[in-house]
């Protein structure tokens, strides 16, 4: 359905975005007044498509906050010609009846608001490449300290239970004989 038959050369139409896993809320707005308010699947595609279907020529200005979703959609939004910032989710100013009243209507609005009057920094968008690098140094590095976690846990299970480590398995590593060693351990008997 098409709410504009105008064309909206020249004019800005800005787009704030709550994201969801399963949903976005979205808000438009122009310049003097808010335009849209409405619900639809996490899909950058069916957004621009709506965007360019309505607001015909319009510059699209777009924000949502950084989180589970990464730059995925702003990779997507900007492949369209649509400019889309993320931000820091502590960067939108919130007021104490925001807080009382959050809602996803509220926070899209918080955020078409906010990108009007230019009150957001974006964040840096790494390209793919570099994100993906990143992302697999922090998961080993996840890996590492959880492993790490769960060496500790067993050391402290068998402190509280009076069982000693032999000096020969002190060290950091554990070694192949010190798992075999664990392996043998008979806490009952």
């Amino acid at each position: 359905m098409e709410t504009n038959l105008r064309n909206f050369s020249g004019e800005s139409i800005y787009v704030g975005i709550d994201s969801h896993l399963k949903s976005w809320k979205v808000t438009v707005m122009s310049d003097e007044m808010e335009l849209r308010n409405f619900t639809q699947e996490p899909d950058s595609k069916k957004l621009s498509l709506f965007l360019q279907r309505n607001y015909p020529g319009a510059n699209f200005k777009c924000v949502y906050e950084a989180g589970f979703a990464g730059f995925n959609a702003q990779r997507e939004l900007s492949s369209q010609g649509i400019n889309c910032m993320v931000i820091h989710p502590a960067d939108v100013p919130t007021t104490d009846k925001e807080k009382r009243q959050k809602s996803d209507r509220i926070d899209s609005r918080k955020l078409v608001r906010g990108l009007k009057n230019r009150d957001f920094r974006p964040l840096y968008v790494p390209d793919l490449q570099q994100q993906q690098d990143r992302s697999l140094l922090r998961t080993y590095d996840k890996i590492i300290r959880d492993a790490t976690r769960v060496k500790n846990r067993i050391k402290f299970f068998l402190m509280f239970f009076g069982l000693s480590i032999p000096g020969e398995f002190q060290g950091k590593n554990w070694t192949k004989e010190f798992i075999n060693w664990l392996e043998k351990l008979n806490p009952g008997g």
